[in-house]
């Protein structure tokens, strides 16, 4: 009768069973290319007038629906499972940083639900967990068990702007590599270095066109700013006299933003007590 029942599973079941430990990472990427899908194709059909521009029809009006309506029937599935892992997440990291073994045993059912969705990076920090404070059971995960304070610990801030910005800029546990779970590399400090070099640069960027202006006006003076929106939309005129916030640069400057903001560690060490 198993077997009978195992031969009735459809192929996206059996696939999906056997990616146990992936799914926090499918569920994030999934989020993300949808999101970003449905976003664009909003974006270029409704605000940058693609859906009505003939020189576009062939190729980028096509694309662009089949983004928009593909991308919001994954969405509508991945944004709400999306929003529980990471409720779980936030479980089980708040229950990583208790110092308190009777607490962490009052919520161990919790951790474990939370670590069985999460996959194996959270179970080997969950592990290491036990380990620290000698609970019994710490073999339930076969697992390499990790010290679930392993990171940025011994990075420290005194409080000072000067000393924030060194814990930011040394951090190799930023929020980005934690929505992001599956890439080692944003756990490297070179490469959240990188992050911030490139998202400050572009956003300073970006807010400078919008602000001052980077395009050269009929007076000689780089005082007009270059619409992004009317760039990508093909128009003739994409030059306006600064300031000028188009919809395109308000988003990219909101991303951009958002990729900075992200960059910063996941928990901030307050003054050694």
């Amino acid at each position: 009768m198993a077997r009978a029942r195992a031969r009735r599973k459809g192929f996206f079941t059996r696939w999906w069973e056997s990616q146990a430990d992936r799914h926090f990472q499918i569920i994030v990427y999934s989020t993300i290319l949808s999101t970003a899908a449905v976003v664009w194709g909003f974006m270029f059909l409704f605000m940058l007038g693609g859906a009505t521009d003939p020189t576009q029809e062939e190729y980028m009006v096509p694309f662009s629906w089949l983004s928009l309506f593909l991308g919001g029937i994954v969405a509508f599935y991945a944004v709400p499972e999306f929003l529980h892992y990471m409720g779980q997440r936030t479980v089980i990291e708040d229950i990583l940083s208790l110092d308190s073994r009777p607490e962490v045993l009052r919520r161990r059912k919790e951790a474990e639900d939370a670590a069985d969705l999460l996959g194996r990076s959270y179970q080997s920090r969950l592990m290491g967990l036990y380990s620290e404070f000698e609970i019994k059971g710490g073999k339930r995960y076969k697992v390499p068990i990790k010290n679930s304070r392993d990171g940025d610990a011994n990075l420290h801030s005194d409080g000072s702007l000067a000393s924030k910005l060194s814990v930011w800029w040394n951090t190799s546990e930023s929020r980005l590599s934690g929505w992001l779970p599956g890439l080692p590399a944003l756990e490297q400090q070179n490469s959240n270095r990188a992050v911030i070099a490139f998202s400050a640069s572009a956003l300073f960027l970006l807010m400078w066109n919008s602000i001052f202006g980077i395009a050269t006006g009929s007076s000689g003076s780089r005082d007009h700013t270059l619409d992004v929106s009317a760039y990508l939309g093909g128009a003739e005129d994409i030059h306006q006299l600064a300031p000028h916030f188009d919809p395109v640069s308000l988003l990219l400057i909101g991303f951009m933003a958002t990729v900075l903001w992200s960059t910063m560690p996941e928990t901030t060490q307050d003054e050694e007590e």
